[in-house]
């Protein structure tokens, strides 16, 4: 191998030092950190800034080092601040491997050893910030007799360097993602903004695929025109996806593309990225708020006109014969219009995001709840309690809503002591289960679905609603088996329930929800 006059970018200039090592200077061979240096320089400012000879202050983007076959660090040039941010003496006897990205140790240490093929490998290296930047690292066929190792040229590849000072305080400062791949699809680099916006250190996914960070849902649809615009200067779409972030979350992206010239050392692609999670969560809303608009519209034309048809015969049959007894009919009807007026109205109200949150007792709202919905042959039982941070207000509909369910579909398995319905708080959120005869199995699927029913004169939304007010809060409901034994050891086990309570085995409707120390703001919560 020929051994790189300097590990800086500046040219030699004629009649320097480099120009007479090349030219046969008694310290030719020798690693040219030591050529050049006679004393130790402190690291230039950021971006790698060192002195030259003239007292010229120019940027460095390489180092030289000797290194061990075993990656022991016997050598480090004078450069070596500026390009890693770290003192020359801090790297003497440090294994160089790890200074390097844990995915490329394996690639540096072949081209250290003593029977390597290939001596020259680009890989990350981190810099004292605790980002990485690419280099290409070059290492000497031969021992350095000096030193007792191999003398390795690394020089920065990635394209940090290869904008100017101007455009890269605009990157560092700028809130939207940049972005560039090269004609690979590979990151050849990101902006610093990669950390706020998807909190990757910088440079950690230079190298990589952007495309295994996309949602599956979403990846097919972004690899076809992510390629597309790669390979077709003409082609510029706008990509929306989601992006996973480095804590495994998922956020929504507008990428727009725009190739560059092919001649640029840059790379093939730029992408200008920024996150757009509120506006889609607007869009969701817009869309929920539609589709219920026109349930809404399909249930007025339909529902209400079943229950208005028995009105008008009803009273036509009372007229033609004299007789008040078909007006039972349509008083009957008339109820049924009320209670599916009152449950469009709830329905309609929905999905604009809960009230103001507040933070309250379960057993306080299940309470106040049953004075409202409860039956008088039934009986309540409230177990574990716990402290819930929501809307109350829903809430409590919700629980009016599973209490009427339970107490108009529910048998008792003991006919002579009544229906009793349980409402305990569980280590992920809450549980309200009966001793009735259970749901059918064969219903199971569409007991949240909207207008479903198996009365004759039911509405089929109390459940919808129930499930609406869930969702609202960001939590989650489920139909379980109450004749479960993960159910019957939630209850049972629990020793705040009273003596003497029924196994709730029938039907048994969960809710989870995440406990305030896994809700950022002021989100809502179950602390059971």
């Amino acid at each position: 191998m020929t051994l790189r006059p300097t590990d800086r970018s500046a040219a030699p200039r004629t009649g320097s030092r480099s120009e007479t090592a090349r030219h046969g200077s008694p310290h030719a061979g020798r690693p040219a950190d030591e050529r050049d240096s006679t004393d130790d320089r402190a690291p230039g400012p950021r971006y790698g800034s060192s002195e030259g000879e003239d007292g010229v202050r120019f940027e460095a983007d390489r180092f030289v080092a000797a290194v061990a076959v075993d990656g022991e660090v016997l050598f480090a040039g004078p450069s070596v601040p500026a390009v890693l941010g770290v003192d020359r003496e801090s790297l003497l006897g440090d294994d160089l491997l790890e200074h390097v990205h844990p995915n490329d140790r394996d690639a540096v240490s072949d081209a250290l050893s003593a029977v390597a093929t290939d001596r020259v490998v680009t890989h990350r290296i981190r810099h004292a910030s605790g980002g990485f930047h690419w280099v290409e690292s070059v290492v000497d066929e031969n021992l350095a007799p000096e030193f007792g190792g191999r003398v390795v040229t690394a020089r920065r590849v990635d394209v940090d360097r290869a904008f100017p000072e101007r455009f890269r305080q605009f990157l560092e400062y700028g809130t939207d993602l940049v972005t560039v791949v090269d004609a690979d699809g590979r990151v050849r680099y990101e902006s610093p903004s990669v950390e706020e916006v998807l909190g990757y250190e910088q440079g950690s996914t230079v190298g990589r695929s952007p495309l295994g960070y996309v949602h599956p849902d979403d990846r097919e649809r972004v690899t076809e025109r992510f390629y597309r615009a790669l390979n077709d200067p003409d082609a510029a779409p706008t990509l929306e996806y989601r992006y996973r972030t480095a804590d495994g979350d998922w956020v929504w992206l507008e990428s727009q593309t725009r190739p560059l010239p092919d001649d640029t050392a840059v790379g093939r692609l730029l992408l200008n990225s920024r996150d757009v999670s509120e506006r889609k969560a607007r869009e969701r809303r817009l869309t929920d708020r539609n589709e219920r608009l026109d349930r809404f519209a399909s249930i007025v034309s339909h529902d209400l006109r079943n229950p208005l048809s028995v009105i008008r015969a009803s009273m036509e049959m009372a007229r033609l014969k004299d007789d008040t007894e078909p007006l039972g009919r349509g008083e009957r009807a008339v109820g049924r219009i009320d209670q599916l007026v009152s449950e469009l109205l709830t329905l309609a109200r929905q999905g604009a995001g809960i009230d103001e949150p507040t933070e309250f007792a379960l057993g306080g709202v299940v309470r106040d709840a049953w004075e409202t919905a409860g039956d008088g042959d039934a009986r309540l039982v409230v177990g574990a309690d716990a402290r819930i941070f929501g809307d109350r207000g829903r809430l409590r509909q919700a629980f009016e809503n599973l209490f009427r369910n339970a107490t108009e579909h529910a048998v008792p398995s003991d006919p002579d002591g009544g229906l009793t319905v349980v409402v305990n708080a569980t280590g992920e959120g809450f549980l309200v289960a009966d001793d009735g005869p259970g749901i059918d199995p064969a219903h199971r699927e569409d007991v949240f679905e909207p207008g479903f029913t198996t009365r004759e004169d039911g509405t089929g939304y109390g459940l919808d609603i129930v499930r609406e007010v869930i969702e609202s809060h960001g939590w989650e409901i489920h139909l379980r088996d109450g004749a479960s034994s993960a159910v019957r050891s939630e209850i049972s086990g629990d020793a705040s329930l009273p003596a003497g309570v029924p196994a709730a085995d029938g039907a048994c409707f969960v809710v989870g929800a995440p406990g305030p120390e896994a809700v950022e703001g002021a989100g809502p919560w179950i602390d059971g």
